[in-house]
């Protein structure tokens, strides 16, 4: 028996359909897109990835369509997995892959790239994937030389060395990973699909058969049953069909990726002559730009009546909440301080032809909107056709052909639709809060937004998006921080600057459960500078998504231009990835390295890359004499002009960064805005970033007298051991560096998963700031009430009890 169970669907949340194939042994297997919010999901599901092996990638790949594979890799690896097969039909997957070299490194993970022709079979003991690959071009699937590609090829290999290196280890100083990557002269216009096979499963041996034929008990038994033929002593030879039953067969799968309408001309033609034998169901991903029409209805037709269909479409999957745990933590937060909080949005548009064509409900609060004058038809019988979503689980069967039809199970599990009004009176209300009715926290706060309101449009206000470490977590995602920084122009206007500290994975997609579309349109009109403070993955995998939203909200916009202030090498990450995916960007983009903002004379000098014929002469010398980089003396001299630029285009005042003591290339900054063109009142901000603490270079010097201090509090205080050797804060570390410098208000954030709720609130340190508090996801803070959340402090570690306990049942 085999089970296929959808890990995510496209909602907010999570932007594609990934689907999990596992054996009754508990083999695992990927299909679909990893997209960022893939690896919470699996934990919010309780979903076990240990024995994954192969991840067979579809469709076109982009950000949006892999942002959550980086990650999981590191996961999967940490986890101590030793094998990981990534299959795809182009030799991009090598160059993708290669980009994250500065950031995705482990050792004792052996990952490899499967590049599949079309109609390629990939085999192992249980199943046979065969690549469906669709072009859009005559153009060749190969964008690379064999030279290229075998460069492309080792840096992957480069990336998961069999050895750990020592903890002083930087990649960007590895002769075997700093290489200039082969250019990306064009996008290729690819997708990739898949059939599904099982191999067939041999009858059961019949021994009174086998008797009858003469055959003595024992090894012969054997024999013949593991499918060998025997000669008996008397010269007869038995065969195995003459003693076993018939072979038994398992259902044939299709997972059929089309990016937009452009395709479906080619996948008719693709699946003209198709054998539909043995073919039990097909899923189908079709992204955002796919028009629900009579091409697509004729084209699924193509398989049949008998065939179970799955359908995975932005306007068919509804956009429910998939993060419930983290769902019902902004509840409880909410109903003890209402207007600190935003209740997650489910707004749903549908396709109001595929509904009706085929008879779905659908849920209340649900919009279905029309693309065509005529309803849609299809032959296909409305059972047949599934919305494809995280309750629909398939098992399928052996059969005997000509004996049996093909066995498929659909174990569909009632989804439950979120109901505020139910988690309310279950979770909220025992916990005795008295402070809000229902219609207080809940009825007046549906789809309201507490987010730059009226009587705050003066005030800084900080959203903290992100407040966990590491990786995301069922309650807390990884750290991002928003802060809205008002400015008033000569003309008495307010004008906002967005700044965005750090971005770890699914950012993106908390501000779009967290905002209204409009809303989000300003804060992306609004959005003038992301800093990166280092280049762990939990605190940037999510500034490509941010990126991409930004120039979707900005392009026709001549004046619009983003600043990036990262560590040099993300920067080289950004330009490589925005030539595979969108290159125009990078003429609206404005870099600052961190180095170059350092409150020192010295500035650290950048390595210089290997271009290829340099790579291949060091792969192939002896490993001993090992090669040093050659550094760039120009890399030294401050980018003075574009500093000056940011300066004026944010109004800034002043920007410093410090050494952060973390790891390599890692920073803390204080940034001084200009509130007034008709005052010289600054607002000073410091943000940590990860360090253990820096009381002279940061509380005494960059982010001294700061009116706000972000800080990293990682773990609680009786673990000063874990946080020595991680290299990161204690509260009362994090608290000590606050009242060093002297800040006016702090917010501590970026917690251990392992406080998944609330961290230590009690027990801590005097905290000489006037105001301060304990960050959590989706915390709304403006800077002038900053200190109300004291006023709960006592009831924290009461409303999560719940969750905690859950948390220990599961361990």
């Amino acid at each position: 028996m085999y089970t296929l169970t959808p890990v995510t669907h496209p909602t907010a949340d999570t932007r594609h359909p990934l689907l999990l194939l596992q054996s009754h042994h508990g083999d695992r297997y990927f299909f679909g897109m990893v997209a960022e919010g893939s690896q919470r999901s699996l934990t919010e599901g309780k979903v076990r990835i240990s024995k994954l092996q192969d991840i067979f990638l579809t469709g076109q790949l982009d950000w949006s369509s892999i942002g959550g594979l980086p990650g999981m890799i590191l996961t999967i690896a940490d986890q101590g997995k030793d094998t990981l097969n990534l299959h795809y039909g182009s030799d991009v997957l090598n160059y993708i892959v290669s980009t994250w070299r500065y950031f995705v490194f482990r050792f004792g993970l052996s990952l490899k790239t499967n590049i599949m022709n079309d109609q390629e079979i990939y085999k192992d003991s249980i199943l046979s994937v065969k690549s469906i690959i669709t072009c859009m071009s005559t153009e060749q699937s190969n964008n690379f030389t064999e030279k290229e590609e075998s460069v492309l090829r080792s840096i992957v290999a480069n990336m998961f060395p069999k050895n750990a290196p020592t903890s002083k280890y930087d990649p960007s100083s590895d002769p075997y990973l700093n290489v200039e990557l082969p250019r990306l002269s064009h996008t290729p216009k690819i997708s990739t699909s898949y059939e599904v096979s099982f191999h067939p499963v041999r009858g059961r041996f019949k021994p009174e058969e086998a008797v009858r034929l003469g055959v003595p008990k024992g090894p012969s038994f054997g024999k013949l049953a593991s499918g060998q033929t025997i000669t008996l002593e008397n010269g007869d030879v038995i065969t195995p069909d003459q003693v076993l039953e018939r072979e038994r067969h398992f259902p044939k799968i299709l997972v059929l990726a089309i990016p937009d309408d452009s395709y479906i001309q080619s996948f008719h033609e693709k699946f003209e002559n198709y054998d539909c034998q043995d073919l039990g169901i097909v899923y189908y991903f079709l992204d955002a730009d796919v028009t629900i029409n009579d091409d697509l209805i004729k084209f699924m037709e193509r398989f049949g009546n008998t065939v179970q269909h799955f359908v995975s479409h932005p306007k068919v999957c509804p956009n429910s909440i998939v993060f419930r745990g983290a769902a019902m933590i902004a509840l409880k937060l909410k109903a003890m301080q209402q207007d600190s909080y935003n209740l997650p949005r489910e707004e749903t548009v549908l396709s109001k032809e595929f509904f009706e064509c085929f008879q779905k409900e659908v849920v209340d609060g649900t919009t279905l909107q029309q693309s065509q004058e005529p309803p849609l038809t299809s032959s296909i019988p409305s059972d047949q056709v599934h919305v494809f979503s995280q309750n629909k689980e398939v098992q399928i069967e052996s059969f005997t052909k000509g004996e049996e039809e093909m066995k498929i199970k659909l174990d569909f599990k009632p989804l439950r639709p979120f109901s505020w009004q139910h988690a309310y009176k279950k979770h909220v209300e025992p916990l005795n809060l008295r402070r809000g009715s229902f219609e207080k926290v809940i009825g007046s706060q549906i789809n309201t937004d507490n987010f730059n309101t009226a009587d705050k449009r003066a005030n800084v206000e900080i959203v903290t998006l992100g407040t966990g470490s590491a990786l995301p977590s069922k309650y807390r995602n990884v750290v991002s921080t928003l802060l809205k920084v008002p400015y008033k122009n000569a003309g008495g206007e307010l004008q906002n600057r967005m700044i965005l500290l750090d971005a770890g994975e699914n950012t993106l997609g908390t501000i779009k459960r967290n905002f209204s579309s409009i809303a989000i349109r300003n804060i992306f009109q609004d959005l003038g500078l992301i800093y990166l403070s280092h280049l762990h993955a939990d605190h940037h995998l999510g500034i490509i998504s941010i990126l991409n939203e930004w120039y979707k909200h900005n392009k026709h916009r001549e004046e619009s231009i983003l600043y990036i202030v990262t560590p040099w090498q993300y920067n080289k990450f950004v330009n490589e990835w925005l030539q595979l995916e969108e290159p125009h960007l990078l003429s609206k983009l404005r870099y600052v390295s961190c180095e170059h903002l350092i409150n020192d004379s010295f500035l650290r000098r950048e390595t210089k890359p290997l271009d290829l014929d340099q790579y291949l002469n060091v792969v192939g010398s002896d490993a001993r004499k090992r090669r040093k980089l050659e550094t760039d003396t120009n890399s030294s001299f401050r980018q003075v002009e574009d500093i000056k630029a940011m300066f004026r285009g944010l109004n800034i005042a002043g920007f410093q960064t410090c050494r952060a003591k973390h790891c390599n290339w890692a920073y803390s900054n204080s940034i001084s805005f200009y509130m007034s063109s008709t005052s010289r009142k600054l607002f000073k901000l410091s943000y940590s970033g990860d360090t253990r603490p820096n009381i002279e270079k940061f509380s005494k010097e960059i982010g001294y007298r700061s009116d706000l201090l972000i800080h990293e509090a990682t773990l609680d205080n009786e673990l000063i051991e874990d946080a020595i050797k991680k290299r990161h804060c204690t509260i009362n570390e994090a608290i000590e560096v606050s009242n060093e410098m002297k800040a006016e208000k702090l917010i501590l954030t970026h917690f251990s998963q392992r406080y998944p709720q609330a961290p230590q609130i009690d027990n801590n340190i005097l905290v000489e700031a006037k105001e301060y508090c304990f960050a959590f996801d989706g915390m709304i803070v403006d800077f002038e009430k900053l200190g109300e959340q004291k006023s709960i402090f006592s009831q924290l570690n009461k409303a999560f009890i719940e969750e905690r306990k859950q948390e220990e049942e599961s361990e």
